[in-house]
């Protein structure tokens, strides 16, 4: 057995066991060398209750979570076919909630090949053969459920424009009039700027900004203080600057009130409760303006109290009356996601009814990591990949917001590059 862990690095976890109906985190790393070797086959110990496996797995497309139901019985199994059954599972189910959505030849090539390796697994004798085969179908039927999520997404946001948006994120406002009409002009209609407000700035350093975002005909999200930065703000201080930008700032359309919450770099759980609830409340009764909340993805990669299902399940009752969108960071390179997409967004909704669900955060994050689109550390096509995949599939909900809002907008869209047009041509498929 050869265990790999986060992707180049070799420094992180990533196996999980889950409630497979909630996706609440269970156990860290339960997987384990049979005979206590390297060489071992992976072994997990079954409990009572049921429980599925999450682990990164690489496909075609690059590494994606997979996330399959474990036997009840003990035995030994193939991966591959526990794996490739549960894929199959969540094409069937995405298709059959998707009833308008009409199938590619790509993506009906893929399902059909998923489909038929499987069964072609199923009745040779020849064990190197049928896991071969099993592995196959795995890979078919991963990339078939991302096909049909990327191509019904932008079905469903062609004929459900006024429910989307189409944001970009601004770390900095050095670039000015200059990086607000890039991202309009790569957004022309339904177009969102969130501005991650300094830590060392008053709010009247962003009022031109807004004026000028709001002239151009962009919407604005303002962040009250990114997640790197909340321990270093005690519960009194975090208040005092909500008041401020808030009361400073009234042109701001939608606050984002926490970010990144369930984050374990934040401080203590009970501080960052105290300052969201705080700031959503506080929004709510002294604006008209939105509130949006962003939840960390990761499963496995850290322990499960920090989990995206774990912590919200736990800790936003306090505050989620006040909450219209739950947003979701995404960093692929950091935390894989992929296959189990569209699992993740229904379970959110679920979770959250009356909110819409939203990608406030998204991007290939520079380090090394799981790579996604590409073998190449941290190649333009990885990161275009990303950016085509998620964006897509993102606005293919009723419940959605759209957003993605790509973190580092600012140092890596620049007009006529190969990002900015990968995003301009996910836009203008939808029109």
């Amino acid at each position: 057995m050869r265990l790999s862990s986060d992707g180049e690095t070799g420094i992180g976890l990533d196996d999980a066991l889950v409630d497979p109906s909630s996706l609440k985190m269970t156990r860290q790393a339960p997987l384990f060398s049979s005979d206590g070797t390297p060489g071992g086959d992976p072994a997990v110990d079954l409990q009572a209750n049921p429980e599925a496996l999450s682990l990164a797995w690489p496909s075609r497309l690059g590494y994606s979570d997979i996330i399959f139901a474990l036997p009840q019985r003990s035995g030994t199994y193939d991966f591959n076919q526990l794996a490739a059954r549960q894929v199959l599972a969540d094409v069937g189910a995405s298709l059959a909630a998707r009833s308008w959505y009409l199938p590619s030849k790509k993506f009906s090539t893929l399902y059909s090949d998923a489909k038929r390796e499987y069964l072609q697994a199923q009745r040779t004798k020849s064990a190197a053969r049928q896991g071969a085969l099993f592995a196959q179908s795995l890979d078919a039927g991963t990339s078939a459920e991302m096909q049909l999520l990327t191509e019904a997404g932008i079905a469903y946001a062609s004929t459900h424009r006024d429910t989307i948006e189409w944001g970009a994120t601004f770390d900095t406002i050095a670039g000015g009039t200059r990086d607000l009409r890039t991202a309009r002009d790569l957004y022309p209609k339904d177009g969102w700027l969130r501005i991650c407000f300094d830590p060392g700035e008053r709010p009247q350093y962003y009022t031109a900004e807004i004026d000028r975002a709001h002239e151009l005909g962009l919407r604005v999200v303002g962040q009250i203080l990114d997640s790197s930065e909340m321990r270093r703000w005690s519960v009194d201080a975090f208040e005092r600057r909500t008041r401020e930008y808030v009361d400073a700032l009234p042109g701001v359309d939608e606050w984002e009130t926490g970010n990144e919450v369930n984050g374990s770099w934040l401080g203590s759980i009970s501080s960052v409760v105290a300052k969201t609830a705080f700031a959503s409340k506080y929004v709510k009764e002294h604006t008209r303006a939105r509130v949006l909340v962003t939840l960390y993805w990761e499963l496995g990669e850290g322990r499960p109290e920090n989990a995206l299902f774990n912590w919200a399940a736990e800790h936003m009752t306090s505050f989620v009356a006040d909450v219209d969108d739950v947003g979701i960071s995404l960093y692929p390179r950091q935390n894989p996601m992929g296959e189990p997409f569209d699992r993740v967004v229904s379970l959110v909704h679920a979770a959250f009814p009356r909110a819409r669900v939203v990608i406030t955060e998204l991007d290939y994050d520079r380090g090394k990591g799981w790579w996604w689109g590409s073998r190449d550390s941290i190649s333009p096509k990885g990161r275009d990949a990303v950016a085509a995949t998620y964006q897509s599939a993102i606005v293919g909900y009723p419940y959605s917001g759209g957003g993605t809002f790509w973190w580092y907008f600012v140092e890596e869209v620049n007009r006529g590059n190969p990002l900015y047009r990968t995003l301009q041509a996910v836009y203008r498929s939808s029109l």
